[in-house]
């Protein structure tokens, strides 16, 4: 019986393993979260007016970053739509609390194309944002590669121009500290608030926002988060099958002192 229930706990192990793996290769575009990990200020990226500059150079409180492509015909639109929204709405004041950077990830974008971004969502703002406190930047190929993978963006090709990539504002710190990440291209002002005041704290990312981003994953083709069933599933069977391990193991311990104990 022993052994029966100890193969029935391998199996859901393994299961639970498989369902994990596969998981991983299903969201292999998210966003691998860096939270209290630094982004390297020594990067150089090149402004919408055509000057290259340090990151360490643009930062001076915390930023609220931001990774598209300008040409994108999916989520970076509403993302960066939505962000001037709650810059708006949310009750901290841009230039003051915080700053935006917005960097594009495709090396073959120029300058001229950033400003003509920049000048758009500047003037579809209500509320009035200076040019330093929002920029717009794009970078070549080695310092694209940096960024993204040191606030772990995910992303591919489509095979055309096009690229497969999710959606998220990722809050730093002006050492270059990682404190938060705004999933999705929906943004609440009372998070955005909270986010710019904790960074500016020092505060990462609360374990309840981390256990929110654990559970949802992004879905390319619908081009929102949803509830991971998978991902939450073979962790239940994970941790499931060791505490059914360890109980067993912890009752054989007790059968066995208590047997030891009868034969004196």
């Amino acid at each position: 019986m022993k052994k029966l229930t100890l193969s029935i706990c391998l199996i859901l192990c393994l299961g639970a393993t498989k369902f994990l793996a596969e998981d991983r290769l299903e969201v292999g575009i998210e966003y691998d979260k860096k939270l209290g990990q630094f982004v390297d200020l020594n990067l150089s990226f090149t402004d919408s007016d055509g000057s290259i500059k340090k990151l360490k150079d643009i930062i001076k409180k915390p930023t609220v970053l931001s990774l598209v492509y300008y040409h994108c015909p999916g989520i970076c639109s509403p993302l960066l739509t939505n962000l001037g929204k709650v810059i708006d709405q949310a009750q901290v004041e841009p230039g003051k609390d915080y700053q935006v950077l917005t960097i594009s990830f495709d090396p073959k974008e120029d300058a001229p194309l950033a400003a003509k971004w920049k000048n758009n969502y500047l003037k579809s703002l209500k509320r009035p944002v200076k040019s330093e406190d929002w920029s717009f930047m794009v970078g070549d190929s080695l310092n694209i590669a940096k960024i993204t993978d040191q606030v772990g963006f995910r992303y591919k090709s489509d095979g055309k121009d096009d690229y497969i990539h999710s959606g998220a504002l990722i809050v730093l710190g002006t050492d270059g500290k990682i404190d938060r990440y705004l999933l999705g291209t929906d943004y609440l002002p009372f998070d955005f608030k909270m986010a710019v005041y904790e960074t500016a704290k020092g505060i990462a990312a609360p374990p309840i926002s981390r256990m929110l981003a654990y559970c949802y994953s992004y879905d390319p083709n619908g081009r929102t988060y949803v509830f991971n069933f998978t991902k939450v599933a073979g962790t239940i069977i994970f941790v499931g099958a060791g505490v059914l391990l360890l109980t067993l193991i912890l009752k054989g311990r007790s059968k066995n002192s208590n047997n030891g104990g009868l034969n004196v």
